[in-house]
């Protein structure tokens, strides 16, 4: 069965441990909520595994399931960088800025339909093939 938003706030909320404040489909994961770096992949693990979804592929990451392109990013990284070396040299290589875009309750939400749906089709596919097969 897919996930309802209601299911999807549930599970933001006891990761999060944010009961006090209201969570809905416009709550940003990293503004609103702090989830970022390390806690942002625990975060995106946990959620795949909890709704039984894929939506991480060694083929192209997060990427393809979040519609990311090259420079961009879900979560800010944890690292500091104080004198700002690394930019320099990124600069220097050509390597373009990386960009956060923060992700949303309601697009997380909208990302676990669309995995599930896919999950059912690929179940669907192979149920036939095993039926063709024999």
């Amino acid at each position: 069965m897919s996930p309802t938003l209601h299911d999807v706030i549930d599970f933001v909320r006891k990761f999060t441990g944010e009961y006090r404040a209201p969570i809905d489909g416009n709550t940003w994961l990293e503004a609103d909520l702090g989830i970022s770096g390390d806690d942002g992949v625990d975060f995106l693990v946990e959620v795949a595994q909890a709704f039984g979804v894929v939506l991480h592929t060694e083929e192209e990451g997060y990427r393809l399931t979040f519609n990311l392109q090259e420079n961009e990013y879900i979560f800010t990284s944890e690292g500091v960088d104080l004198l700002g070396v690394s930019r320099l040299i990124n600069w220097l290589r050509g390597i373009p800025r990386p960009v956060i875009r923060d992700l949303s309750v309601g697009h997380l939400y909208r990302v676990l339909i669309e995995a599930h749906q896919k999950q059912m089709a690929k179940q669907e596919t192979n149920k036939n093939q095993l039926l063709y097969s024999q």
